[in-house]
This record gives structure tokens, sequence and C-alpha cells, in this order.
């Protein structure tokens, strides 16, 4: 495969914008280190949107070393479930900040309260860590209820990359402690679903995204594997990598977004044939919808809209539409 064989023209003439190829590599200082250059170069080169202020936010403590920050929009109905959210990062990098505006779009767009946490990150804080983090803000949640004003015992995940994992396996935990009804379902972006060297054998020779994109997205094979080492959970554990889970298909609803040219699209595919549906986001690679550029305003548009209507879906109380939901442009 060629370098730029299946991206699609928007995606090429971004990169040509920011002077090529973003990718990451190494070690997690090494990967850390780079990022900030990214950041570097992203700021000299695109503009991008301030903070919609028209959602409030506050941030507070709710255990020693555990913070949250609440989103609310300004015309907030109410008795909506409360979405928990989980940035991505690789378990290894990110904080409330880093994906800010995404969620306040979404608390926008989809009329809905979000928690956002500030999990504990590895690799100082390493598997089970970030995840007991995780578990314990969906409880906060659901248990503050009143205070959020969000409908009572309801609830859904909300993740990207690393994230989608962790909002996959919070409502697994969930659903095998016996707090299922609390959960509406999950929305999982990109999402990390199965380390790779755990994927069943019945799926194995669909599992080829690491080697067909090694070089072809930020997350990079490499910077993919420094990830999961750091994490430090077994691959074959269900909530490391929850595409093993057996009760997978007790989660009342997905739904899914999988880059076509991300190490992490093989990852959304499993998930979404282990939950009988399909679709994906061809020609674009893992995190494009972060990157404010011209040329790719409308692929952002169009992951935008089907966002929102993935909120709206997951969020349904009708019993009639189905299980999943994936994002196809």
């Amino acid at each position: 495969m060629s370098d730029n064989e299946g991206f699609a023209k928007p995606w090429l003439e971004f990169e040509e914008e920011v002077g090529g190829r973003l990718l990451l590599h190494g070690s997690i200082s090494e990967i850390l280190a780079g990022y900030e250059k990214v950041g570097v170069t992203l700021a000299s080169t695109l503009t991008f949107p301030t903070p919609d202020q028209s959602v409030t936010t506050k941030d507070l403590t709710i255990r020693p070393g555990l913070k949250v920050r609440i989103y609310t929009p300004q015309c907030y109905e109410g008795e909506k479930p409360v979405c928990v959210f989980y940035h991505g990062g690789g378990w290894a990098m990110g904080d409330l900040e880093g994906e800010d505006i995404q969620v306040r779009t979404v608390c926008r767009d989809a009329g809905i309260v979000i928690v956002s946490v500030n999990y504990r990150l590895a690799p100082q804080h390493p598997y089970p860590a970030p995840f007991d983090d995780c578990i314990f803000a969906y409880d906060w949640a659901i248990e503050n209820a009143t205070m959020l004003n969000t409908a009572p015992g309801a609830a859904l995940t909300f993740g990207t990359s690393a994230g989608g994992n962790l909002a996959l396996s919070v409502a697994l935990k969930v659903i095998d402690e016996g707090r299922g009804q609390t959960l509406r379902g999950v929305v999982a972006v990109v999402p990390v679903t199965v380390a790779p060297d755990s994927v069943p054998e019945k799926w194995r020779g669909s599992y080829t995204s690491y080697e067909e994109h090694a070089e072809h997205t930020i997350n990079t094979q490499s910077a993919m594997k420094s990830f999961l080492d750091a994490y430090g959970g077994r691959g074959d554990d269900p909530y490391v990598s929850p595409l093993l889970h057996k009760r997978l298909k007790d989660i009342p609803r997905v739904y899914l977004a999988v880059a076509g040219q991300d190490t992490l699209r093989d990852d959304g595919r499993l998930l979404r044939r282990a939950l009988d549906d399909a679709g994906q986001y061809p020609g674009y690679p893992h995190w494009f919808w972060a990157f404010p550029s011209k040329h790719l305003t409308e692929p952002i548009a169009a992951y935008d809209r089907n966002l929102k209507r993935g909120f709206d879906f997951v969020a349904s109380k009708s019993e009639a539409r189905g299980k999943i939901r994936v994002s196809m442009i």
C-alpha cells in the first residue's frame, strides 16, 4: 500500500497544509515530547475555535486526586440521562482541557449534561487505577442526579480512543455488578476494543489494520504498543479488551464511529461484528475531527452531525430503534 492510498482528498490537503503526516513513535516519554511538537505545529498553522461560552462548566473534586468537569447546555430541559465522558490519549495522555471544545459541542448539540473525568494516567498509575477512577465517576454521576438535574438512575458513557475503551469497559462493569438498569448505552468513538495479541482466533485474519496503517495515523503501531504496555492490564482481561467480554451484547445501545485509515480500524470493525452491524469513516485516520483545517470542514461537520444523532439514539428510551448504529460518510 502506498503512503497515500485510501486517504480522502481533504485529509491529504490537510497534511500538506501542516507540512506532512502527524505521527507519534517511541516510548511514552518520546510520545509526549512528540505530541508537544505536534501541538506547536498545529498552533502555528491552524485557527482553533474558541470554547462555546453558551455551555456552562464547573470543576469539582469528587474524591482526593479525582477531578471532574460538569458541562451544562444553555437551554437544558432537565431530566435527561447524564453522560459520563472519558478522554482519549492512550491511557497516558490527556486531561480536562484536551477535548474541552468537542465536549462543549456535544453538550450543546445533544442538549445533555456531561461529566468529564480527569482519571489517573499510566504509566505512573497503571491499570486498574484509571479504570477504577472511571467507575467511581460513573457512580458519582448516578448518585448526584438531583444536583446535576439529570434523570434519576440513568446514564450513558462516552469516550474517544482509549476513552472509548473505558466507556465500554465501565458499561460492562456496571452490568456485571447488577446495575445495568442505570445504563442507557455507550458512545464509542474510534475505540480500543482488544489487545492485538488477544484477538480471538476466528477473527485474526480480519485484524489487519495495525499492519496496514502502521504509519498512516498519529497513533502509529509503535505508539499503540507503548500505550498498551504502559496501561499494563492483561490483554485477556475483558475490562482491558471489552471485545472479549461475554456480556457485550447486554449493553443496551452502542453508537460506534470508526476511521478507515486508523490502526484501530479493526478494533471497531470487530466490535461491530460482535454487535451485528457495519460502517466507518472511509479515508480518514485517527482523530481527524480534532484538526480545524479548511480542508476538513465538510467531514468534521458530518462527524458532528452523526455524533449528535448517535447521542439521540443512545439516550432514547425507545425499544424500537435497534441496538447499534455506526457512522458512515
